[in-house]
């Protein structure tokens, strides 16, 4: 595959297995709705951002709320402690930051748990931009997290700069702003756009 000046990464699934995160904050966002919850649900709900979770279950906007927020408050007591990187991610982003390379992150993840998470790993510093849940209104597959980003690499054209994400609301969202998507699926690949597909980080390099 070609080589590129800007790597924009998606955070969970991509660059960190944040599976484990994901199962308690989703089982006591259920627990908080009396609503059975069904742990092999979660890689579907983590590819979709918190709030079209929540419009599965409810119509009325208090209930979404509640939801999100059981969400948002489990998430903030145990996901850092429980996400890891995947075994390349620390060689692929160094090695990538180390050429060079202009590296960011948009994610359906709130922006202060991405912090921290790369922090706790000594990754922060590599990364100019990091777009978190909170920082657009609308979220993948809308392209807006992905337009922001590239406002701050005014030198960098859309053919010099790709999208790497796990899911087909990435993949989406890459195609409306305009450039490449790296499909890297983390279980059997869906059907969606991309310009290349990976099975390892490690294929960028």
């Amino acid at each position: 595959m070609r080589e590129y000046e800007a790597y924009i990464f998606d955070f969970d699934m991509t660059l960190f297995d944040s599976l484990k995160g994901v199962e308690l904050a989703y089982a006591e966002a259920f627990r908080s709705a009396s609503i059975p919850f069904c742990v092999s649900d979660c890689r579907k709900y983590v590819q979709e951002p918190l709030d079209a979770t929540a419009d599965r279950f409810f119509t009325s906007e208090a209930e979404k709320r509640a939801f999100m927020d059981a969400f948002i408050a489990e998430s903030g007591s145990s996901m850092v402690s429980v996400t890891e990187p995947y075994p390349e991610t620390g060689e692929v982003i160094r090695a990538l930051y180390d050429r060079g390379k202009a590296l960011s992150i948009v994610s359906g993840k709130k922006r202060e748990r991405i912090t921290a998470i790369l922090l706790r790993y000594g990754l922060l510093n590599k990364f100019d931009v990091i777009v978190g849940y909170d920082d657009v209104k609308r979220q993948k597959p809308a392209p807006d997290g992905l337009l922001l980003v590239r406002g701050e690499y005014p030198r960098i054209g859309d053919t010099d700069m790709c999208y790497v994400g796990d899911s087909p609301g990435d993949m989406l969202a890459a195609e409306a702003a305009g450039m490449d998507g790296i499909y890297i699926p983390r279980g059997p690949p869906a059907d969606c756009p991309y310009t290349y597909m990976i099975r390892d980080l490690r294929d960028l390099m």
